[in-house]
């Protein structure tokens, strides 16, 4: 039970008895006394530590203990020789291989890592386990340091040795700190390095024996614990760069701050000449350690990482090389402390040894998604050969994935751009379905989402079983799931049934959201054109007011357009303050911003102030800025300026006829019916070059055009005055003939309309087909106005045209009675016109238009007032009072005067 001391041949040596050897016998007697004492003390604690390692391997046979885990749990014990304890074991890195038996050597092995939670540590392992763990075995340290020399050991402060035996042979980490609390100051440097090292392994292993949850943090009332940290300040200057990397994985095990003495300390890794001392594997471990403490510490400076990176590239290079799991760990360290890599250089030293690629199929899953995760934090993410391998060590290994490690692989190679094929993502997708029961919500969202950035088109029977599995773990969701699963679902075209989507907003009234979620979550609805239930609108509502001051443009774009699209009547207020937030921030936006906003404004039927549309306008009118607009841009920005009643000046109009007839080959049908459209709105003449280039781009693409863009563009010319070339209207004949069944009567009495603005005939036989549909149309649901344009467009053609026109106002002679008075000014002499041309006025119809146009006299131009004026003398006298033709006239004077 007693460490005594040894000779240079390994013989014990006999303790003198200081009788009759003078003072210098008594003191060296007393001393020795003492430290009979303390061995025996240390005896005692033996007995128990005992104990406690049977027990811990008991629960290392029965797998509690990590199944990687190599920490040897058995007593100290002699080499060959009895000299001392076992030699210095340091569990920081993962080579897997013991050197000599040389007591300087420092030896390793490998290990499960306790990985920090950072920002990429927690999105991969809750649990704390990864491939390699910062354990540290030093109850050997301090006997090989003496056996090296044993004349130092001669002369050495008992005091001092018991500590150091007393750390070797504690039994836990509560006796441990009971012995620095209470023995403190005969502790020197090597028992401080020890201490916290024997004190790391403890809670490595308790963490194990607990089921891998990780190393519990000591409380901070722990009076040994803050005891250690004071000796690390008081040794700082003592410390060799071993100890230094000992200390650094030490406090990065336990979760510690690292102190200010001790980050002092760590500037002499900057010196090349420090880190030339080190071995692979120690390099390795103060790149983790530091990794893991900068989430709780300062970041180490620049010269200290440029030098730590040369070190690890020279090892990466060297002869011996290094391991792949060495990799892992240092690249992981690089990457918690936000260190780019150099991508040529790194690159080159991964492709110079060929086996680390195809030794990433030996890795665990979760050490391959936690090496891929690394690589994109430190910048290498840009050679497909690296990405490659991953794939294929991904391929090999996807059956035994989690979906955590399967989400982080499918993100890296997302930013890789490594593609996954199908049949691999098919893959996937089984697996998640396999282990998705066992998961929280989080994990299932990602992995939905990470198919859609992959395009990866999930099967129906796995939407409904994510939908159905979330809607049962509801309470678990939290605000950034709940956008990302629902955009998702949006990308998919899958719509969520009622009483998920009932759950869903109960638990968003409990959430607090920041803007990207709120902007998700109701481009999510308005892509689906899901019901919204009031109540989900008003918390939306006051989310969105809450959250304005710190939103982005790319958000409230988001939000505006959803808005729009769904109809929602957003509270003016509100609408106010988001026009003000757009107001301050207009520079900031893009292209695609300002155009979705500005079309959502004119959908909510709220009309922002002068102020706002001519500062657009302004802006907009840059040619550097309106440059960086698409021709949907282009088309939206015009439409919602005419729709906000806000007719563009010159300045305006230049700049966009030149960057839309520019790009006009690559606008969509729907924009260059809505620029024609706006022209036709603002009665504004473009120049002939550009009409000539919007239409000959609808030459080539007229099959390509609905219904609506058609009957839009008919219309737009004929208000326009544009003549449209003959060629292009016998295409627009014979595609309304091969189409008439879908035109809505709207486009029906559009088209029509335009025909009769072209100098060209129309032939019968679309005339037929129009006629026809246009009464499918009237017999289901009567409209007046579209009524109006029908008969008027039939009444201006041929003969055959008329006939038709009047069979129309005989069939429904009895429904425009009881709608005549809803038709506005225009709408209604151009029915008093048309009844007159088809000869087919009666005495009922003709008094409620004459009303209508004695009222609204004022409003008519002078062709307007010529043309009533001629459609009444057409008529009998006892049809038309004289009454209409005085007040004509004197209008038409009035007018000309």
């Amino acid at each position: 039970t007693t460490t005594r001391p040894h000779d240079a041949n390994g013989r014990a040596r006999v303790i003198d008895s200081p009788v009759g050897r003078g003072a210098e016998g008594e003191r060296r007697g007393k001393r020795g006394n003492r430290a009979v004492l303390l061995f025996r003390l240390v005896g005692m604690a033996t007995v128990a530590r005992g104990a406690a390692l049977a027990s811990t391997s008991s629960l290392a046979a029965h797998g509690a203990v990590t199944r990687r885990s190599r920490v040897p749990v058995v007593a100290p014990r002699r080499d060959a020789r009895g000299e001392g304890c076992r030699h210095t074991t340091l569990r920081c890195g993962a080579s897997g291989r013991r050197g000599g038996r040389a007591p300087s050597v420092v030896h390793t092995s490998a290990s499960v890592p306790d990985w920090g939670h950072g920002a990429s540590a927690k999105a991969l392992h809750q649990e704390e386990a990864a491939v390699f763990q910062g354990i540290f075995d030093l109850e050997g340290r301090g006997a090989a340091t003496l056996n090296a020399n044993s004349g130092e050991r001669e002369d050495a402060n008992a005091k001092t040795l018991a500590v150091q035996a007393m750390i070797t042979t504690c039994p836990d980490a509560y006796t441990l700190c009971s012995i620095a609390e209470t023995h403190w100051r005969d502790f020197d440097a090597t028992a401080t390095v020890r201490a916290l090292a024997w004190l790391a392994k403890f809670k490595s292993l308790e963490a194990s024996a607990a089921g891998g949850e990780g190393a519990s943090a000591l409380p901070r009332e722990a009076e040994g614990a803050t005891r250690l940290k004071s000796l690390v300040a008081k040794f700082a200057n003592d410390f060799s760069t071993k100890d230094l990397v000992l200390l650094l994985g030490g406090f990065a095990q336990l979760g510690w701050v690292i102190t200010p003495a001790l980050s002092d300390r760590s500037r002499s890794l900057a010196v090349s000449s420090n880190l030339d001392k080190l071995s692979c594997q120690e390099v390795v471990c103060c790149v983790w350690a530091l990794g893991k403490i900068s989430a709780n510490a300062l970041k180490p400076s620049k010269r200290v990482l440029k030098s730590l990176e040369e070190c690890c590239l020279s090892h990466c290079t060297s002869a011996n090389g290094i391991e792949t799991s060495q990799l892992v760990q240092m690249v992981w360290g690089f990457g918690q402390l936000g260190h780019r890599l150099p991508a040529d250089t790194w690159f080159e030293a991964l492709k110079a040894s060929t086996s680390q690629l195809d030794d990433v199929k030996s890795l665990q899953p979760s050490e391959q998604a936690l090496f891929a995760w690394s690589l994109s934090r430190v910048g290498l993410t840009s050679d497909r050969q690296v990405g490659k391998g991953l794939l294929r060590a991904f391929k090999a290994t996807v059956k035994q994935y989690d979906l955590l490690s399967m989400n982080t692989m499918l993100k890296c190679f997302h930013l890789m751009r490594v593609r996954v094929s199908s049949d691999l993502l098919a893959k996937c997708e089984v697996r998640c379905l396999q282990c998705m029961s066992k998961c929280e919500t989080g994990a299932i969202s990602d992995f939905i989402y990470r198919c859609v950035k992959t395009r990866h088109a999930v099967n129906v029977h796995t939407r409904v079983y994510v939908e159905n599995l979330v809607n049962s773990k509801m309470d678990e969701l939290n605000a950034k799931d709940m956008a990302l699963l629902m955009w998702s679902f949006a990308k998919l075209g899958h719509k969520p049934k009622a009483t998920f989507l009932k759950r869903l907003e109960h638990r968003f009234e409990m959430l607090e959201m920041k803007p990207q979620s709120l902007s998700l979550l109701i481009w999510a609805y308005a892509k689906l054109r899901l019901p919204v239930h009031p109540r989900f609108s008003e918390a939306h509502y006051y989310m969105v007011w809450k959250e304005l001051d710190g939103m982005n443009m790319q958000c409230l774009a988001n939000i505006m357009w959803s808005y729009g699209r769904l109809g929602l009547d957003v509270p003016v207020d509100l609408f106010q303050q988001m026009a003000d937030h757009f107001r301050m921030h207009l520079r900031e936006c893009n292209a695609q911003n300002v155009s979705n906003i500005m079309v959502s404004m004119a959908r909510m039927g709220h009309r922002p102030d002068r102020e706002l549309l001519s500062l657009v306008e302004v802006h907009l009118a840059s040619e550097q800025v309106i440059s960086k607009f698409s021709c949907q841009g282009l088309s939206n920005v015009l439409w919602s300026l005419i729709k906000l009643k806000r007719h563009p000046g010159e300045h305006f109009m230049l700049s966009f006829q030149k960057q839309f007839g520019a790009q006009v080959g690559k606008a969509s049908p729907q924009n260059i019916a809505n620029v024609v459209w706006s022209f036709a709105q603002m009665r504004y003449s473009p120049y002939e070059s550009v009409m000539e280039s919007l239409f000959e781009t609808v030459a080539q693409k007229v099959d390509t055009f609905s219904e609506q863009d058609v009957a839009t563009l008919l219309w737009g010319c004929g208000k326009l005055r544009y003549k449209i070339s003959d060629r292009l209207l016998e295409k627009f004949q014979a595609y309304c003939l091969k189409r008439a069944r879908h035109f809505s009567l709207h486009d029906i009495s559009l088209t029509l309309w335009g025909f009769t603005q072209q100098q060209m005939e129309v032939r019968p036989e679309v005339l037929q087909q129009m006629y026809e549909m246009s009464i499918k149309h009237l017999d289901k649901e009567f409209h007046t106005e579209a009524f109006v344009h029908v008969v008027w467009s039939l009444s201006v053609r041929n003969k055959v045209g008329l006939n038709r026109g009047a069979v129309l106002v005989e069939r429904y002679e009895q429904e425009i009675l009881e709608s005549v008075h809803t038709l506005s000014g225009y709408d209604a002499s151009k029915l008093f016109c048309s009844l007159s041309f088809l000869d087919c006025m009666t005495a009922g119809l003709c008094e409620k238009l004459v009303k209508i146009i004695e009222a609204r006299a004022h409003s008519y131009d002078e062709s307007q007032l010529q043309s009533i004026l001629n459609a009444a003398d057409a008529l009998d006298v006892d049809l038309c009072p004289p009454t209409l033709r005085d007040t004509l006239k004197m209008q038409l004077d009035a007018t000309a005067a």
